[in-house]
């Protein structure tokens, strides 16, 4: 499909603020933290600033560099290098609807939490999912997500995160500066920041750092390229260098806010899942003007899962638009039903249901499955085929010219990336076989 009145992003503020909305997500505000946590605190910041800057960078200029060039979705895209590859960019999209479809269930629950403190009943986490509430949440998130990409690239996308990336700044601001205040503050942030350089030993701590970073970043997964692909001019590399910035800084951010008020409460740090749905609402129940900070905690959150999960759900909706030539609500409204219906079981499996599989809850399962094997492998496939059989004179032209900095970004990209990801991958599989 050709790419005449495509849609287009209003100005370059508008693209950078959608794109970070798309990487600012759950990942930064609440996997982060337990993530560090989990790794011995600081320690595992050296990785991460590592794996951000020398691989996830690299990978998002490149989805930037492919989108741009062609004027197209992954599809498509993939397709105007070489014809079989367009296969290889649905089972992209394929990957991105099935993250999309559990990830709008933990949205769902951060919705419900921001209403239940915000109308001063919040609820035990066992009680919520121990009911059928969680479904009619995941029903309301998916609803917000379908309404933001039907309205477009520009009145839907783009207006929402003109609003909202700058409000969960404010929030997260004003969160810090109430964590920093509170007795246990200075002991969280020690634990935070100071680093104990012997984890660096540790492999584990580097594969959390690099599959924490690509998680992140949201790249890998083609939204970027979908993004890069209604950019029309700019710098990729400075765009794509405040995107990455913006992206750290709310995730080091998040960690100043939520580990002081866990020290002052005298909780496991490493909590894992719990610490969004079941220290911290304890937490903010246990402090004055609890209810307050809870709902803008929850505000705030749901905000960054908002427009992640409307960034994931217009990759492939542009497929639909590009590689097959529906408008744009239709295609959004076909692939909202096909995500919600992939997304049930999820759903389901959090509910007085139960629904599991080999004694594990479903949603656990799609998170491993798609959320972490899935992402790496589309990661590595992208790389792959946007490093190898992209013209580099095309990858130039889109980053700049070829001069000593592009030469090291084409070793990073071709060699060094792919090297990593498949060194995750198979960390990832044999911890898991273990």
């Amino acid at each position: 499909m050709s790419d005449k009145g495509r849609e287009e992003w209003s100005s370059m503020l508008g693209f950078i603020l959608a794109s970070i909305g798309s990487a600012v997500g759950i990942g930064n505000v609440w996997r982060f933290p337990y993530i560090v946590g989990a790794n011995g605190g600081g320690a595992f910041l050296v990785p991460y600033l590592i794996s951000v800057f020398l691989f996830g960078l690299p990978l998002m200029v490149l989805e930037f560099a492919i989108g741009r060039s062609t004027g197209s979705s992954v599809a498509s895209a993939f397709q105007s290098l070489r014809q079989r590859f367009f296969a290889v960019g649905l089972a992209i999209v394929v990957i991105v609807c099935l993250i999309l479809s559990y990830y709008l269930v933990i949205t769902s629950w951060v919705l419900a939490y921001a209403l239940f403190f915000a109308l001063n009943r919040p609820v035990d986490f066992g009680a919520f999912t121990g009911s059928y509430l969680p479904l009619a949440f995941f029903i309301l998130s998916g609803l917000a997500v379908f309404a933001t990409v039907r309205s477009g690239v520009r009145e839907g996308i783009e207006r929402v995160a003109r609003y909202l990336i700058p409000a969960l700044v404010v929030i997260l601001l004003f969160l810090v500066v109430f964590a920093l205040t509170e007795p246990g503050a200075l002991e969280g942030v020690r634990f935070y920041l100071l680093p104990d350089y012997s984890r660096l030993a540790d492999p584990g701590v580097w594969t959390a750092a690099f599959g924490q970073a690509f998680f992140s970043l949201s790249v890998g997964m083609g939204v970027m390229l979908t993004y890069g692909s209604y950019l029309k001019r700019g710098g990729l590399f400075r765009s794509a260098s405040i995107i990455a910035v913006a992206d750290m800084a709310i995730a080091i951010l998040a960690g100043l806010m939520i580990f002081p008020l866990v020290f002052t409460a005298g909780v496991d740090p490493a909590a894992g899942v719990n610490l969004a749905f079941v220290t911290l609402p304890a937490v903010f129940m246990g402090m004055q003007s609890g209810m307050v900070l809870g709902a803008l905690f929850f505000f705030m959150l749901f905000a960054a899962a908002l427009t992640s999960a409307v960034s994931m759900l217009e990759v492939p909706v542009a497929t639909l638009m590009d590689s097959y030539g529906y408008p744009r609500r239709r295609a959004t409204l076909l692939i909202f039903v096909a995500v919600m219906f992939l997304g049930l079981p999820s759903a389901l499996s959090y509910t007085a249901l139960r629904f599991e599989i080999f004694g594990a809850p479903f949603l656990d399962l799609a998170d491993y499955t798609f959320g972490t094997i899935g992402l790496i492998a589309a990661g590595l496939v992208l790389s792959v085929i946007g490093g190898w059989f992209m013209e580099r004179s095309r990858i130039c032209a889109e980053i700049g010219g070829c001069g000593w900095q592009q030469r090291i970004y084409m070793v990073l990209i071709r060699y060094c990336v792919p090297a990593i990801l498949v060194i995750t991958l198979a960390a990832t599989l044999l911890q898991a076989a273990l």
